[in-house]
């Protein structure tokens, strides 16, 4: 049976858009931005800006500014990382485009 229900989500600026209910949804109206309550806060649903992007609040959910993944990479010790040569032998090259070729006359500052 079809029920006539309004359904009201927060809205506002980002900066007053307070902590929501467990469930709410809140429309940031100067960012574009939509956020869902949890019981652990506000989290991020959408941004306009980012829609297809990767969104931080499910990549850094410890929002310590690091996706999730590459902080787990940082902890593992040199030690236990398998499949690495046993030396590094330097390879021979050089970057002509950058060796000194004297002083540049005004013609060829100019570019003529």
């Amino acid at each position: 049976m079809a029920r006539k229900v309004l359904i009201q989500i927060r809205r506002g600026l980002e900066s007053a858009i307070g902590t929501l209910a467990n469930g709410e949804l809140g429309y940031c109206t100067d960012t574009s931005k939509l956020y869902i309550g949890t019981t652990g806060g506000n989290v991020l649903m959408v941004a306009a800006q980012s829609a297809g992007d990767m969104l931080k609040s499910i990549y850094d959910t410890n929002n310590d500014g690091k996706v999730d993944y590459a902080s787990i990479a940082d902890s593992i010790p040199w030690s236990g990382v398998t499949g690495k040569p046993v030396t590094y032998p330097p390879s021979t090259h050089t970057h002509p485009e950058y060796i000194n070729k004297g002083a540049l006359t005004w013609n060829q500052l100019k570019g003529v």
